[in-house]
This record gives structure tokens, C-alpha cells and sequence, in this order.
């Protein structure tokens, strides 16, 4: 019997990421059983469903009045025999737990491996700002918590989403008014490869802000970013923008691109330099979990201790090793690819019928 699964969802760089695998696979989910229809102007026939989903990217502005969004979220049970939260938010940290009474399952695009995690505090609202006010004595004005502890009596509720690499990587990289156009048209993954074994005169990349609202954000890319600039002996591009023509120029001819934190773990230049045959490094991230598993420490990127002990001797070390560093940039690209594939599209859509349907 046919299943009906509406994602009540918003139209943003965010949400477009999280919908696009959906979107390309919308007819194979149906060949499975499961009707999905992605709505963003929700009325009362529209959201009347047997699952219905709601993007975070909808109610991120209203945490100020939480009671408005328990109200929305209690008059949209009304029309669902299963409601469940896509929780879309960059960092494996901020969480809204507080929803758990009122929805029947809670889906995040990253998690702690350990889940007890969930029931302490951090510092700046994330694991890395909370290191970083720790051993480095950075502060927040003011300092600010969003998340509330895990009741791990409700921990059963909580599960895996996917990760933004399975939005559309090569549309995201054109221009913007070429973005918004090919976001209606049907979705495909038209991704160019590019060899890691061709020349790569820069030794490593480091482009982007260094500037975030909150200190504990800012001084991981600060620090890293005074760390590159004292290496001279090395060709590197750093930090200033360059045209999105130049910057995947730039990327095709690196060896290694640095890929920093910003409000979360996870970035687009993570899947860029895999996509442009760089090798990767970026912060350690063996706290957390997501799917699919691309991140392998050693295997698909290089990871760089938080307190950036070896970050300069990293870049040194894979610099003069091209063994090492072209099969870094081989296994993460092959990583990445297989999971855009046929294969990789086929296990998404069992994954989401598994995750929606716990």
C-alpha cells in the first residue's frame, strides 16, 4: 500500500542540499511504496500525510517565542499519522531536544558517536567552542545557549539524517543567478571529476572569512590562519576571494586544501576538494557520526588536531610525500564518488525509507 510522506520544507542553500537526493529519487521511492511530495505553501489537504516531515530551516527564526513552534508543530500532528523533525542545523552540537515530547522521531545531519554527549553543556553551544574557551581562554560577549540536554529516556527518538554531500556539489558551485535556475530543473549529479595525479603546483588552499559573529567561532579559522601564513617556504593561496572561475582553477591545481570548521563540522569545500582531486585536511572529527560514512580518518582526509599541534607538520609531511597525499586525495574523491552513483542512490533510498520508517 501506497505511503504518502510530505516534507513541509523552505526554499534556501540549506534545504536544497538536504532535498536533493530526494528529489532525484523521488521515483524510485515511489517504485518502493512511499509518495513524496515536497511542499513549501502547506495547506490542510497538502499536509495531510501518512509521515510528514518539517525542515528546521522553517522555525529557525522563531526560537525566541518556543511556544509558537509547539503550537505548530501540535496543529501539524493533527494531519499525519507520524511526524518527524529534519534537524538541518551546520553543527553536531546545537540540537532542539526540546522537541522531543512532541514528535515521533527527530533526525539530525550529524551526531555524536556518544550519544551521552547530549547531556552536557558547551561552551559557545558546540564541542570545538567549548575546547577552544578551555584551552585557549576564548570567550563569547555575550555567551549564549540554545540547546537543552537529552533526556535519554527519549534518545530512542534520535537518528541519523544525511549529510549536505548529497546536494547537488556542481550546481552549488555556479554563479548564483545559474544556482537558483537549475534548482527547478530535474536533478542530476553532472559532477566533473578532476584527476588528482595531474600537476598541482599550489601546495595548499586556505580561502574564506575568518570573521564569525562569536569569538569562539572566529578563532579557529584566526589561528589556523596566522599558523599558514608563517609557512613561506610553501606556495599557498590564502584567504581573499577570488571569482568562483578562479577559485575552481585554483582547487584543480592544489595538492592539499585546508577546510576549517565554520558554524558546524561539516562544509561544501569538504566535497569541493574531493570533486577537484585535492587532497583533504581538515579538524578531526572522530566525535561524530553521519551518513554516508565519508570521513575517514587517514584514509579521506588528514585530520588536524583541534589545538593545531600538527597542522603545519601535516602540510610538510604530505607535501613531500606524493604517494600518500595523491592516495588521501584518490580514496576520498572515490569515497565521495560512489556515493552520488547509481549504487549510492539506491542505498540512500533504502536508507530513507529505513530512517523514516523507525
Amino acid at each position: 500500500m501506497m505511503k504518502k510522506v510530505t516534507i513541509l520544507s523552505h526554499r534556501s542553500r540549506i534545504a536544497d542540499f538536504t532535498l536533493y537526493p530526494v528529489r532525484k529519487n523521488k521515483k524510485a521511492l515511489r517504485e518502493s511504496g512511499y509518495d513524496i511530495n515536497i511542499c513549501y505553501k502547506p495547506d490542510e489537504q497538502t499536509i495531510t500525510s501518512d509521515i510528514l516531515c518539517l525542515s528546521s530551516v522553517i522555525i529557525r527564526k522563531w526560537w525566541k517565542e518556543p511556544d509558537r513552534v509547539f503550537e505548530f508543530i501540535d496543529y501539524l500532528k493533527k494531519f499525519c499519522n507520524k511526524f518527524i523533525y529534519f534537524d538541518e542545523f551546520d553543527s553536531t552540537s546545537v540540537t532542539h531536544f526540546q522537541l522531543l515530547p512532541h514528535v515521533d522521531l527527530y533526525l539530525k545531519k550529524q551526531l555524536f558517536k556518544d550519544k551521552t554527549l547530549y547531556t552536557k553543556s558547551f561552551y559557545g553551544d558546540r564541542i570545538f567552542t567549548d575546547f577552544y574557551h578551555r584551552e585557549f581562554g576564548i570567550c563569547d560577549e555575550p555567551s549564549t545557549l540554545q540547546s537543552q540536554p537529552l533526556d535519554l529516556a527519549l534518545s530512542h527518538k534520535v537518528n541519523l539524517l544525511w549529510h549536505l554531500g548529497l546536494g547537488d556539489m556542481a550546481g552549488d558551485i555556479l554563479p548564483p543567478r545559474l544556482r537558483k535556475i537549475k534548482r527547478y530543473l530535474p536533478p542530476s549529479y553532472n559532477v566533473k571529476f578532476v584527476s588528482p595525479d595531474q600537476p598541482r603546483p599550489i601546495d595548499f588552499m586556505f580561502r574564506g572569512t575568518k570573521k564569525y559573529s562569536r569569538n569562539t567561532l572566529s578563532f579557529h579559522r584566526q589561528r589556523m590562519s596566522e599558523i599558514l601564513s608563517t609557512i613561506t617556504c610553501r606556495k599557498a593561496a590564502l584567504l581573499s576571494r577570488v571569482s568562483i572561475s578562479e577559485y575552481k582553477r585554483e582547487m584543480s591545481r592544489t595538492k592539499l586544501v585546508i577546510s576549517p570548521f565554520g558554524a558546524g563540522e561539516i562544509g561544501v569545500r569538504d566535497f569541493e576538494a574531493w570533486i577537484y582531486g585535492a587532497a583533504l585536511m581538515k579538524p578531526d572529527m572522530s566525535h561524530m557520526e553521519t551518513w554516508p560514512d565519508v570521513f575517514i580518518p587517514g584514509k579521506t582526509y588528514f585530520p588536524i588536531k583541534w589545538g593545531f599541534d600538527n597542522l603545519e607538520s601535516g602540510i610538510n609531511e604530505l607535501i613531500d610525500d606524493k604517494k600518500t597525499r595523491t592516495a588521501l586525495a584518490s580514496n576520498g574523491q572515490e569515497t565521495y564518488r560512489r556515493t552520488i552513483s547509481q549504487k549510492g542512490m539506491d542505498a540512500f533510498c533504502s536508507w530513507f525509507v529505513q530512517q523514516i520508517e523507525k
